[in-house]
């Protein structure tokens, strides 16, 4: 997937976040949920919500109630979709460059889905922060004809696994979660849904490495452009 698709989708899972939380004096998040599932010490809640952006599949919270300020947000997106929506809002091609091009042709393994762990944090300004632990691209289609209904089997047993990880003494929830397995668990749940010789194909997002790599090419073009004056 070309660079852009990637920064077009965290505009819009960031603009949705933002308007979920237009109310930040009671810090009360405003998105209708569809799920909700409680540990068994009933310490956590799992949401299920509605989120309104191309390609969105699942969108889950996890909230815990001793560790209010830290909320962990999962997403999974169709990555076809995506792909379409900005395609509705293309650029040209003067705008795309070359190694974005070479990118995506040589990139022939078929992905379907995105799957992405972030924190989001409320500080006691009311501010919030985002602290991304991973987003992945990954096949969890696989032979099925249909393009979600597996991945969102496979995203909501994932999920629940998080919800009912025994705690650990002296290890914080926030640490635990964090350092939660995963992409591990995705790719053993698409083997129970899918079949035992599923391969997702997954490749973890490097999105430092993307931004050095778009301010390079931004670079050049402004070189190029001063050059051609």
């Amino acid at each position: 997937m070309k660079q852009q698709s990637l920064r077009q989708w965290f505009r819009w899972l960031t603009r949705w976040i933002r308007r979920i939380f237009q109310k930040p004096e009671t810090f009360q998040p405003t998105f209708l949920v569809l799920e909700r599932t409680y540990s068994a010490d009933e310490s956590i809640v799992l949401l299920s919500v509605e989120r309104d952006a191309p390609g969105a599949v699942g969108t889950w919270y996890l909230l815990n109630q001793h560790n209010p300020r830290h909320n962990l947000l999962i997403t999974l997106d169709n990555l076809a979709a995506i792909r379409l929506a900005l395609d509705a809002n293309s650029f040209s091609d003067q705008d795309t460059s070359i190694l974005e091009l070479s990118l995506a042709q040589e990139d022939q393994i078929f992905r379907t889905h995105r799957f992405s762990v972030q924190w989001i944090i409320k500080l006691k300004s009311s501010r919030k922060v985002f602290h991304l632990i991973g987003t992945w691209d990954l096949d969890l289609q696989g032979d099925t004809w249909d393009p979600n209904t597996s991945a969102f089997t496979i995203g909501r047993f994932v999920v629940r696994e998080a919800l009912n990880l025994p705690p650990l003494p002296g290890v914080s929830w926030r640490f635990r979660m964090t350092e939660f397995p995963w992409i591990e668990s995705l790719q053993s749940y698409s083997k129970m849904v899918l079949g035992d010789n599923h391969n997702c194909y997954t490749k973890k997002l490097n999105l430092k490495e993307l931004k050095e790599l778009r301010d390079e090419i931004e670079r050049g073009r402004g070189y190029r452009k001063r050059h051609q004056s």
